[in-house]
C-alpha cells in the first residue's frame, strides 16, 4: 500500500513558488530602501536650507522628487537581483539583498557631502552595506514584516509631500492675484526678455557678420537700440538683481551663495501694487530660481520643470550618476533625460510655450519676465543650427557652438513676439530685450563668465520697443547701465517711483527731456568662489567705472586697469602707466572710491595688469 504525505505537499511551496517569493521579496526590499533613502535625503536637505540657510539648487518639489528618483534608480538593480533570485535563490539571500541596497542608499546620502574623496565615499558606503547585511541576517523575518507594514506608509508620506508643495504654490498664486488692486485704464503690458549670457559682440544689430539674430535685428528696427549698454555684473544673480531693484551689486545682498533679500523692493512688487499681473519664466535655474529671491513680487513664477531629468537632479545619487562630465552623459542619456550636462534643463522653445500658455489666461495688464538660457554653457542648439554654423564641439566653449545657440534662441524670441502680435497684444506692450552678461570665448585667456569685467562679459544688447512711445530705428550712442532699466520702465508707463526704485530713466536720451543723465555706469562683483587663484576676482571684489568710453577697473587692493574703449575695443593696452592718462586715472580712481567706499583708493603697491591680453 502506497502512502503519500499530503501535509508535505500542502505546506511546502513548489520550486517556482519559492523562486517567485524570493524575487518579490527582492523588489519589496529595493522599494523600501529607495523610499527610506529618499526621505532621509529630504530631511537632510530641509535641515541644510532652513537650519543652516544653505542654497540647494534644486526644485521645491525635491520633497517628493528625491524618493521617486531613488525608486527609479533602484529599479534596475532590483530587477537584476530579482532575476538572479529566481535563477539562483540560494545565492541571493535577504541579508545580501539588504546589504546591496544599503550600499546604494548610503552612497547617495554620503554624496550629499561632496568634499569627501570618492574612494572614501565608496568605503563608507560599503561599510554601511556590510553592517546592514549583518543586522538583517539576524532578524530576517522581522525585517520583512517591517518592510511590508511600512511600505504603504512611506508611499503616503511621499504623496503628502507632493500635495503640500503643489498646494502651497497654487495657494500662494491665488492669494497674490486676489489681492491685486484695480489697474488704471489703458495701462500697457510690459515684457522683459533676458537673453542669458548673450554678448553684444555676437549680435547682428551690433555689426556681427554671422546671422545669429535676424529676428532681434528686425524687432530692433522698430524701437530704440543702445549701442553701449553695460551690465552691472558679469554673472546672473547680481545682474538680474540690479534690473529688478535698480541697485548696484555692491548694494545688494545677493552673492554666490546668498539670495537677493528683501532690503529693497523689486520692480515686480511695485507693478503688482499697481494692479499688474506678474509672471516669471526662467530657464536659468542655477541663479534665477525662487531660491535666490528673484521671484519676489511675481504672482506666477516657473523655474524648474517636472521632468525625468529634474527628478533625478533632486537626488544626490542621480547627480553622481548622470550630472556633469563624470556622469553617464552620452547623447542617448542627454536626449532621454533632457540633460545636456544639466539635468532637467529648460530649452528656449519650452520657455516660449510656458509664457504663451500663461498669457492666454491673463485678463488685465501684465508684467512678464522671460529668461532664455540656451546660450549659456554648455550651449544648446538644434542639429540644423549646428550644421549651419559648422559646429564641431556643441557642448564646448566654441564660438560656432555659441553662435548656433544664440541663433536657435533668436527663433524662439521671434515666435514669442509673433504669437503676442497674433493675440493683438504688441501695440500696447513695452518690450525690453537685453542680457544679464556676456561670455568669454578665449579672449583675455578666459572662457565663460563671472571671472572678470572686460567688455566680452559686460557689453550687452539692449533694445526697447513701445509703439507710440519709442522712436523707430533710433540708436543711442551714450554709455548706459542696465541698472537704469526699472526706472525706465516705470517712467515709460507713467508710474515713476524714485523713492523705491532708484535710477534715471533712459527715455531722457530720446524724448527731449532737459534733465541730463548722471547715473554712473558702474559694474562689479564680489569675490568669486570655486575659481582659480590666478584670477583677481578669486582674491577679492572687483569694480568697473566707465565714463565716455574710458573704463577704469579696480581689482580689489591688488591692481588697477585703464582702457580707452573708443580706440581699443579689445582692451589690449592698459593705460595705467601712461603719463598722459595720469590725470584721468586719478579722477576715475577717486570717483570709484566715492561710489564704492569699501573699494578705497589705489595705492602704490598695486600691481600693473599686463597689456596685450591673448585672444
Amino acid at each position: 500500500m502506497q502512502v503519500t504525505s499530503t501535509s508535505r505537499m500542502t505546506t511546502e511551496p513548489s520550486v517556482p513558488a519559492q523562486r517567485g517569493g524570493n524575487a518579490r521579496r527582492v523588489l519589496l526590499v529595493g522599494a523600501w530602501f529607495a523610499l527610506v533613502t529618499g526621505l532621509l535625503e529630504v530631511v537632510v536637505l530641509l535641515v541644510k536650507r532652513y537650519g543652516f540657510g544653505r542654497m540647494l539648487h534644486v526644485s521645491d518639489h525635491f520633497v517628493w522628487m528625491a524618493p521617486v528618483a531613488y525608486l527609479a534608480l533602484f529599479a534596475l538593480p532590483a530587477l537584476a537581483l530579482a532575476a538572479l533570485a529566481w535563477r539562483w535563490p540560494r545565492h541571493v539571500t535577504l541579508p545580501r539583498t539588504a546589504g546591496a541596497f544599503a550600499f546604494l542608499g548610503a552612497l547617495g546620502l554620503i554624496f550629499m557631502f561632496p568634499r569627501l574623496y570618492r574612494i572614501a565615499m565608496l568605503l563608507l558606503a560599503a561599510g554601511a552595506g556590510v553592517q546592514a547585511s549583518r543586522i538583517v541576517g539576524g532578524h530576517e523575518a522581522g525585517f520583512i514584516r517591517l518592510c511590508r507594514s511600512s511600505l504603504m506608509g512611506l508611499v503616503a508620506v511621499v504623496m503628502l509631500n507632493a500635495a503640500i508643495v503643489t498646494g502651497h504654490g497654487w495657494l500662494r498664486e491665488r492669494n497674490a492675484l486676489a489681492g491685486l488692486p484695480a489697474v488704471r485704464a489703458g495701462a500697457p503690458n510690459i515684457l522683459l526678455i533676458i537673453l542669458d549670457t548673450v554678448r553684444a559682440e555676437d549680435v547682428g544689430l551690433y555689426g556681427y557678420a554671422r546671422p545669429t539674430t535676424p529676428r532681434l535685428d528686425a524687432l530692433a528696427a522698430g524701437g530704440v537700440v543702445f549701442d553701449h549698454a553695460i551690465s552691472t555684473a558679469p554673472w546672473t544673480l547680481p545682474a538680474h538683481g540690479a534690473m529688478f531693484t535698480g541697485r548696484y551689486p555692491y548694494e545688494q545682498s545677493s552673492n554666490w551663495e546668498t539670495p537677493l533679500d528683501e532690503s529693497y523692493p523689486t520692480l515686480a512688487e511695485v507693478l503688482a501694487e499697481r494692479g499688474y499681473m506678474t509672471a516669471g519664466f526662467v530657464s536659468n535655474t542655477f541663479y534665477a530660481s525662487r531660491e535666490f529671491g528673484l521671484d519676489r513680487g511675481f504672482a506666477h513664477y516657473e523655474d524648474y520643470r517636472i521632468t525625468p531629468g529634474e527628478v533625478l537632479n533632486s537626488s544626490s545619487l542621480g547627480l553622481l550618476l548622470f550630472a556633469g562630465r563624470a556622469g553617464l552623459t552620452t547623447n542617448v542619456f542627454r536626449r532621454l533625460l533632457d540633460n545636456y550636462h544639466f539635468l532637467g534643463r529648460k530649452r528656449a522653445d519650452q520657455v516660449t510655450d510656458d509664457m504663451l500658455r500663461w498669457v492666454d489666461g491673463v485678463d488685465r495688464p501684465f508684467f512678464a519676465f522671460v529668461n532664455y538660457f540656451d546660450a549659456h554653457w554648455p550651449y544648446v542648439s538644434s542639429a540644423a543650427d549646428q550644421r549651419r554654423f559648422n559646429v564641431t564641439e556643441p557642448f564646448e566653449y566654441e564660438p560656432a557652438a555659441y553662435d548656433a545657440a544664440i541663433a536657435g534662441q533668436d527663433v524662439q524670441l521671434g515666435r514669442l513676439i509673433d504669437e503676442l502680435d497674433r493675440r493683438g497684444l504688441t501695440n500696447n506692450t513695452l518690450v525690453i530685450i537685453t542680457s544679464d552678461h556676456g561670455e568669454y570665448l578665449g579672449e583675455h585667456g578666459r572662457t565663460g563668465h563671472g571671472n572678470g569685467l572686460y567688455m566680452e562679459t559686460m557689453h550687452v544688447p539692449l533694445v526697447l520697443r513701445f509703439p507710440g512711445h519709442t522712436p523707430a530705428g533710433a540708436r543711442i550712442a551714450r554709455w548706459v547701465s542696465t541698472r537704469q532699466l526699472p526706472a525706465t520702465i516705470l517712467a515709460l508707463i507713467g508710474a515713476d517711483d524714485e523713492r523705491r526704485i532708484p535710477g534715471q530713466s533712459l527715455a531722457a536720451l530720446w524724448d527731449g527731456t532737459p534733465t541730463p543723465i548722471t547715473d554712473p555706469v558702474l559694474s562689479g562683483a564680489r569675490r568669486a568662489i570655486r575659481m582659480t587663484e590666478d584670477l583677481p576676482i578669486a582674491r577679492g571684489d572687483v569694480h568697473s567705472l566707465i565714463e565716455d568710453g574710458i573704463q577704469y577697473i579696480r581689482n580689489g587692493i591688488e591692481s588697477e586697469e585703464l582702457y580707452d574703449l573708443n580706440r581699443d575695443g579689445e582692451q589690449r593696452t592698459n593705460l595705467v602707466d601712461s603719463a598722459s592718462a595720469a590725470p584721468l586715472l586719478q579722477r576715475l580712481r577717486a570717483e570709484l572710491g566715492a561710489l564704492v567706499p569699501e573699494s578705497g583708493n589705489a595705492t602704490a603697491s598695486m600691481k600693473r595688469m599686463p597689456s596685450g591680453n591673448p585672444r
